[in-house]
């Protein structure tokens, strides 16, 4: 009988290990496994990112990258979803190469907005599936300079018998 199993835990190597084992039966219900010689145990390591987030068959995800007008990441800004059903809101900010992740959503209609200082505000629809994260990559423009300007001053009263002007 081979047998193959996957070991480690979350933070630690993994592995994927194989083993030829014998199956002695003591009679009853006493069933053991042992390995066929002292060799026939081999691990493997399995190289997997740590920065590797499950996704359950229940939930989905978003990911995505903000950049501005010319293609450079936005560090730093500031991405919020809100569940368009539940009004639950999550945020988070990109790392410095311009990522956002959320993970564990919930199906359904969300909204996304993402905002940075100098920046103009993007505002999206999305829909999140079952299964692995749908990306949306978002870019923002920067935002214009505006001023306004207010004159307050008050017109002369002008006294219509003689046309005198009135400082009152």
């Amino acid at each position: 009988m081979l047998e193959t199993w996957l070991g480690g835990s979350e933070g630690s190597a993994m592995w994927l290990c194989q083993a030829r084992l014998h199956i002695t039966n003591f009679g009853g219900d006493s069933t053991r496994l042992w390995p066929t010689s002292s060799h026939s145990v081999v691990c493997f390591p399995v190289a997997a990112s740590l920065s590797l987030t499950a996704q359950t068959t229940s939930s989905g995800g978003l990911t995505g990258v903000v950049t501005d007008q010319s293609n450079a990441v936005v560090p730093n800004a500031g991405i919020e979803i809100k569940d368009s059903a539940k009004g639950v809101t999550q945020s988070t900010k990109t790392d410095h190469e311009g990522l956002y992740h959320f993970f564990f959503l919930a199906p359904g209609k969300y909204t996304l907005t993402v905002s940075h200082d100098g920046f103009r505000g993007e505002r999206r629809s999305v829909d999140v599936l079952l299964g692995p994260p749908i990306t949306v990559n978002v870019t923002i423009a920067i935002a214009q300079a505006s001023s306004e300007i207010t004159v307050a001053d008050e017109v002369p009263l002008i006294q219509a018998e003689n046309g005198d002007a009135s400082a009152q």
